[in-house]
């Protein structure tokens, strides 16, 4: 089997997968060979052995039973950076880009932030790769997240700028200590956690209305924050207006911000020095 004739073999098999068939081929082939993107296509015409047919069968039979991409590669491309994703973290989506990117706005040199819930890192590490003046503290419950947190810290070389444990952010006694914090917790519903049976869940479980850690969230983060401080929250859209209740009573100057595909996704706001 050539090389593009691998390629059509995984377009035919992913098109009812995925509607990113194509671009899914290619980093399926680049993948089993080795190689970049660029070069899958300069390779056409070379030939498949035996292993790499049977790598690139495995492959494919696990992609049809919708099994995650990024967990088959055990990559994720991110703010234009790579970040290793295993089983165990959330898959980063694209839309927390918008979050990074008003993060990298609004950060002022020296800075401090907090990621709470830093899953692979992606946030926390993403803002320390473009912004080389500032420092971080990344926390998770998760051992794994942990793991892989300071695995793709020090591969983009931040380690130094960043302080990675295991804590429950509701137990964290940083009174008065980040310039900004960041958050992109669980808000997914419980009753739609059957529709991505392959990513932890308690990753994604937001409860009943996806709304159960937001209030003990906002009003945390109002302590860790000093004086004129912000925090980002990624958010479900639905629960906008609930998630903006909470807000108001600790911050100022809110703002919402939309994702790449128009939904309001994220809430900013500003520490409220009259709030106790």
């Amino acid at each position: 089997m050539k090389v593009s004739e691998a390629l059509l073999y995984c377009s035919n098999s992913l098109k009812e997968v995925s509607d990113s068939y194509a671009l899914e081929s290619l980093l399926i082939m680049s993948y089993v060979l080795n190689t970049s993107k660029e070069d899958v296509y300069r390779k056409e015409e070379e030939v498949l052995d035996k292993t790499q047919i049977s790598f690139l069968s495995e492959i494919i039979q696990k992609r049809k039973q919708r099994y995650p991409l990024p967990y088959i590669l055990k990559n994720r491309e991110f703010m234009g950076l790579n970040f290793y994703i295993d089983e165990g973290v959330l898959i980063p989506r694209q839309e927390t880009e918008t979050l990074v990117e008003i993060a990298l706005e609004q950060a002022k040199d020296n800075s401090v932030f907090l990621d709470i819930g830093s899953g692979s890192g992606v946030i926390a590490i993403s803002i320390l790769y473009f912004k080389e003046s500032i420092s971080s503290v990344a926390v998770d419950v998760l051992d794994k997240a942990i793991e892989i947190t300071r695995m793709n810290a020090i591969k983009h070389g931040v380690i130094n700028r960043l302080n990675i444990f295991k804590a429950d952010f509701k137990e964290l006694k940083f009174n008065d200590h980040f310039d900004f914090i960041l958050s992109n917790p669980p808000y997914v519903k419980t009753g739609n956690l059957k529709n991505l049976p392959y990513e932890p869940h308690i990753a994604l479980d937001g409860g009943e209305n996806g709304f159960k850690f937001y209030p003990k969230l906002i009003e945390k983060s109002y302590v860790m924050l000093k004086k004129g401080g912000f925090v980002i929250f990624e958010i479900d859209p639905e629960i906008l207006d609930a998630v903006l209740k909470e807000m108001e009573k600790f911050f100022t100057n809110i703002e919402v911000f939309k994702d790449l595909g128009g939904f309001e996704r994220f809430v900013f706001g500003v520490k409220y020095e009259g709030r106790f």
